[in-house]
């Protein structure tokens, strides 16, 4: 069952509670009054992307350039794409530029080394 917040008119009460949600509006525990349900966005909801504050971490804040102070005094997804312009970065593509460093890999990166070891030493050795 979904978790839902109330309201209480009778003792202005504020408290959230699992129903289902076709269900009836549970009782107050405050006060025992029927309480109504308040539309909420959830924990989940924000205005914008928490990554943005990391961005504008490592922005240079002395660079007087009009997309970075923009992008400074405004840290929207908006702003941040005309930052990413202004500095001519892009977005990396998948698998771009991420080296994985668990234990498969540095087997498979072994195996690949080895391997390309042996053709280079066929290649060059006189048959």
């Amino acid at each position: 069952m979904p978790l839902y917040d109330f309201s209480c008119p009778a003792c202005g009460g504020v408290f959230e509670d699992l129903c289902p949600p076709h269900g009836p509006d549970p009782a107050c525990p405050g006060c025992g009054g029927q309480a109504r349900r308040l539309v909420s966005v959830g924990r989940g909801y924000r205005a914008d992307a928490d990554w943005i504050a990391s961005v504008t971490r490592v922005v240079d804040k002395a660079n007087p350039a009009p997309h970075v102070q923009a992008f400074l005094a405004d840290p929207s997804r908006a702003a941040y794409r005309a930052w990413m312009r202004g500095e001519r970065l892009r977005p990396l593509d998948p698998g771009e530029g991420i080296r994985r460093q668990d234990a498969a890999y540095a087997a498979c990166e072994t195996a690949r080394r080895e391997a390309l070891a042996r053709f280079a030493a066929r290649r060059l050795s006189p048959a």
